[in-house]
């Protein structure tokens, strides 16, 4: 469990990153958080708070604690920053339990209720909700002009400055 656990961790500090380019390519003018992708999809602020959320929603009932929120009111650069410096501060502070063969995790998909054994349900729900969401911030981000690249987003991949596969 505690690679699911260094995998969140990893992605929300190339999130902190992404938040940050973003930031700077808008000289800090924060209308773009609340650019979507499509008309009917949530705003990228939303995209990113939804992101951090499914972290702390999936690791919280595996340390035997109860899920806890960063979100702010507030819908600032600043918000969402403080919300991931406190999801990875508090990620980095729990202890998952070491049995977690019968625990079964329950939560919401939309209206639907989810219950399923923890690897199951770290794997087909919490996991894919999270690239999913943290994939609108980097779509929605890229739609709206920041430079971000395929390492941006995985922190693995290099490409050099200017690239283009066209």
């Amino acid at each position: 469990m505690k690679a699911y656990l260094n995998t969140f961790i990893t992605y929300l500090e190339n999130l902190q990153r992404i938040v940050d380019k973003i930031e700077r390519h808008f000289d800090g003018d924060p209308s773009v958080l609340q650019a979507r992708l499509a008309g009917d999809m949530f705003p990228l602020v939303t995209q990113m708070e939804i992101a951090i959320g499914f972290t702390l929603r999936s690791c919280c009932p595996l340390a035997g604690k109860e899920v806890i929120s960063f979100v702010s009111e507030e819908k600032s650069y600043t918000s969402i920053k403080t919300q991931i410096t406190k999801t990875l501060h508090y990620l980095r502070s729990i202890e998952l339990l070491g049995n977690s063969e019968n625990l079964v995790l329950e939560d919401m998909a939309g209206p639907a209720k989810v219950s399923l054994p923890a690897h199951q349900f770290l794997l087909t729900f919490a996991l894919p909700n999270f690239f999913f969401h943290l994939g609108m911030v980097y779509s929605i981000a890229r739609t709206n002009g920041v430079a971000l690249t395929k390492g941006d987003f995985d922190g693995l991949h290099q490409y050099p400055p200017g690239f283009s596969f066209e």
